[in-house]
């Protein structure tokens, strides 16, 4: 008896979790299905330090690949002044807060520009932030 209280108890748990306790007509895109039109998600406004951040990444980007273009070979140093490079892109990309899906594509240019290097991949890569719970703007 215990044992079948207990799944009883999980099952409704879990069906609950399942239903999102009934707020489900509350999200924006559950009106537009069931009304059936489609509905694209407003792009994020960035403030104006938001924007300078993402002026300072992709220049820092450009750079990143101009240095790698002429290396041939993995490494794990890379070119010369591609660790430095790296490390400056890191501070201007943390010099304000972007949203996740803007922090996401940039963080993923700069692996691309660097994919020779072992130790500037690594940096880049414990910068991906990890489940990612916060909202899509910020």
């Amino acid at each position: 008896m215990q044992f079948t209280g207990t799944l009883a108890l999980t099952a409704a748990f879990l069906a609950l979790v399942a239903a999102g306790c009934g707020k489900g007509s509350e999200h924006p895109g559950a009106t537009a299905a069931a009304a059936g039109t489609t509905t694209t998600l407003a792009p994020c406004k960035l403030d104006r330090s938001q924007r300078r951040t993402v002026t300072r990444a992709l220049a820092d980007i450009g750079r990143l690949r101009r240095i790698q273009a002429p290396v041939q070979t993995f490494s794990y140093r890379g070119a010369p002044g591609q660790d430095v490079m790296t490390g400056k892109f890191e501070i201007d990309l943390g010099s304000s807060h972007l949203p996740p899906n803007v922090f996401a594509h940039l963080l993923h240019l700069a692996k691309t520009a660097v994919n020779l290097c072992g130790a500037c991949s690594n940096a880049l890569e414990a910068e991906e932030p990890v489940l990612n719970r916060e909202t899509r703007c910020g």
